[in-house]
């Protein structure tokens, strides 16, 4: 009796043969891919939050997983009804190579993703010098792709295979202090104590300069219309450098003001000599 309800045909179409043994065994392979989906993603939520992923930084790799086990789950199914899955296969192996060709840099941008996620060394706050140059601060990683901004503040979207392959330069944490230095010239005849105990002032004064180690100014030259000055000052805020500097030039300039001394520009003095008529 048992035979023959579990024989019994429920379709019979063509080549699909559908018994309600193989209905039995389709709802148990729907339901062992579920349970398996559930506790992937499972794993992949406590491995999040052990590593403080955000759920879109995880969720992205699990739905390429969940896709490829479905696939599997598929394949089964269709065996279990009769359908030719080989033939099905070799009769799409020419769109299948297409599409594998169409989605190479994306696959690639994704699992790139995953090494530096869990690496993690590139993380939000890193600054890194790109092969062509360019000063990015990474504000985001996400699966595909990273997020950063350069000194101008314009946004940078960076693909994560560019930052596993190519050669990247990281700069020294925030916490870490760098030395700069800053060029002034001043006109001939100013006071080369006073101009120094006015630059010192002015770095002095400055929140991202820092007091130790300490800044020291240097009469490093003479120049053709100037006498040279030199700054150096060591400061954390390396990624805002530039900014650094241009307040500083401003602050310098004023106390310049203030105090009479003057910036000086080329000139040249042209002297005409006449000739002498007999």
């Amino acid at each position: 009796m048992l035979d023959k309800i579990l024989s019994y045909d429920l379709i019979d179409y063509h080549s699909i043969h559908i018994t309600t043994e193989g209905l039995l065994k389709l709802i148990i392979v729907w339901l062992v891919t579920k349970l398996v989906l559930i506790l992937i993603k499972k794993a992949f939520k406590i491995s999040g939050k052990k590593r403080s992923l955000e759920p879109e930084e995880w969720m992205t790799f699990f739905i390429i997983i969940k896709y490829f086990i479905w696939l599997i789950g598929i394949t089964v199914m269709l065996n279990i009804i009769g359908v030719n899955v080989t033939m099905l296969v070799a009769g799409s192996s020419a769109l299948l190579i297409g599409l594998g060709i169409g989605i190479q840099h994306f696959l690639y941008d994704l699992f790139a993703g995953l090494i530096l996620l869990f690496e993690k060394k590139i993380t939000i706050g890193t600054i890194i010098e790109l092969s062509e140059g360019k000063v990015i601060k990474i504000t985001n990683v996400k699966m595909r792709f990273s997020e950063g901004i350069d000194r101008d503040d314009i946004r940078i979207i960076i693909p994560n295979s560019k930052l596993l392959s190519n050669q990247i330069n990281f700069w020294e944490h925030n916490r870490s202090k760098s030395r700069f230095s800053l060029d002034i010239g001043v006109a001939y005849g100013s006071n080369p104590e006073l101009v120094s105990d006015l630059i010192m002032r002015a770095v002095t004064e400055h929140k991202d300069c820092s007091k130790n180690p300490k800044p020291f100014v240097r009469l490093v030259n003479f120049g053709d219309s100037s006498l040279n000055f030199t700054l150096f000052f060591w400061s954390q805020n390396k990624f805002r450098i530039n900014q650094v500097k241009s307040d500083l030039n401003k602050h310098i300039l004023n106390l310049f003001t203030e105090n009479n001394i003057q910036i000086p520009f080329p000139q040249r003095d042209i002297h005409i000599i006449q000739e002498v008529k007999k």
